[in-house]
């Protein structure tokens, strides 16, 4: 039965994406084109490098790993097609619906169901697979690691688990934060075994992130785990007039290029360009942190995003419910200390949001559930009366956004 189940999530999430992505509804190019040009460079036997975009010099670890060798994968079968990548990320969105509904069943199985359903017609995640961006690989990574790691009781579960994040870390490296979420989660439920858990997991994480180190090392004479782009985003996003409240932000200028000819330099300088701004000023620094938090949540991107607004008052309630109890509490932690890092170090952008998202899915799910059985014709009222308002301010799009800008303008928030 469960079998079934899945293949039927599979088949719907599959057809919803695909529907989609055979509309081609153009989308803003973002980082596509550096993606695009490390591929072709890879299938010319160029090596794994981007120069258009950076006046002709060379970008050799600029980018995390996964998602341009996987672009040239696609490219190398099918030739420079988007819609054959996006056709290939619409199968693994399906895959990440069925995860979800795997997950329930081992988190809060009268959950299961309505996570998978859920997911598979959630439009923010059936838009992401119609973008040659990584979030879909991304967010199938993290759903594949909380699904192998939420009964962890076999080194086989521990050791997919390991790989799960080092894929993720190699997608994005932000993926490495759900290593830390779990050793901290296993070590309080039994510290002794949770920690031979940790290094079991941290290990097969590690083996998996080791090849690209060991090239990062050769390709530049010194220890660069996974890219070069962090130093950029922390300066970038900790300053007075940061990129993020931008227009036209996150440039960067030939002459830097010049002044600081290899990546490393630029990252060295970077970083300490960013400490050195929160250092000294602390209270701006903290002004911002309370901006990218309510920037996290932020529900236009660029319109008002019904699938989000409609979840968030239930993923609140559930929780609130449930996020203490086991197998939630992996995803608890690690939703918290991802929305700590996204707030207090990058840029708080609803990009980090959307791959929490199928997590935020599972806690509503639990939550709506819990209702409907508490307060049973009275519950279904409510969540319809919800979906009903959510309708009117997505019909009121313009003018709702105008009130919440005029707001964050009054507070300073914007």
């Amino acid at each position: 039965m469960k079998a079934r189940i899945s293949w039927l999530l599979f088949v719907l999430a599959l057809v919803i994406r695909l529907a989609y992505v055979l509309q081609e509804i153009p989308v803003p190019p973002q980082d596509t084109p550096d993606y695009d040009e490390i591929a072709h460079n890879l299938l010319k036997g160029e090596g794994f490098v981007a120069r258009e975009n950076w006046f002709g010099f060379e970008m050799r670890s600029w980018r995390a790993p996964f998602y341009p060798f996987f672009l040239a994968a696609v490219y190398g079968v099918c030739g420079h097609s988007h819609l054959a990548v996006e056709g290939v990320q619409a199968v693994v969105g399906a895959a990440t619906s069925v995860l979800l509904y795997g997950l329930g069943l081992r988190v809060w199985p009268p959950a299961a169901l309505v996570a998978g359903l859920a997911a598979a017609v959630y439009g923010p995640l059936v838009v992401s697979t119609g973008e040659v961006m990584s979030e879909t690989w991304f967010t199938f990574w993290l759903v594949l690691a909380a699904y192998l790691l939420s009964k962890p009781d076999s080194h086989r579960a521990w050791l997919g688990g390991g790989v799960a994040i080092g894929l993720a870390a190699l997608t994005r490296p932000v993926g490495l934060l759900f290593w830390p979420a779990f050793a901290l989660v296993a070590l309080l439920a039994a510290p002794r075994e949770g920690l031979r858990r940790s290094l079991w997991v941290g290990l097969a994480m590690a083996a998996t992130i080791l090849p690209w180190t060991v090239r990062n090392y050769l390709v530049h004479g010194a220890l660069v785990p996974i890219s070069t782009h962090g130093g950029f985003i922390l300066a970038r996003s900790n300053a007075a007039l940061p990129d993020w409240r931008q227009e036209r932000g996150w440039g960067i200028e030939r002459e830097t290029f010049v002044q600081f000819p290899t990546e490393l330099e630029r990252d060295h300088h970077w970083r300490q360009q960013g400490m050195a701004f929160i250092r000294s000023h602390p209270g701006t620094y903290l002004r911002l942190s309370a901006e990218r938090f309510l920037r996290f949540w932020y529900f236009f991107s660029p319109g008002y995003n019904f699938w989000f607004t409609l979840l968030l008052p239930l993923f609140a309630i559930g929780l609130w419910r449930y996020g203490l109890r086991e197998g939630f509490l992996l995803l608890s932690v690690f939703a918290g200390i991802s929305l700590a890092t996204f707030c207090l170090v990058l840029y708080g952008s609803v990009r980090f949001r959307l791959p929490l998202e199928p997590f935020f899915i599972l806690f509503a799910a639990a939550a709506g559930g819990d209702l409907v059985a508490r307060y049973g014709r009275r519950a279904w009222w409510w969540l319809g009366g919800a979906v009903v308002l959510n309708l009117i301010f997505y019909w009121q799009d313009e003018a709702l956004r105008g009130w919440v800008l005029a707001w964050l303008q009054v507070w300073g928030l914007k």
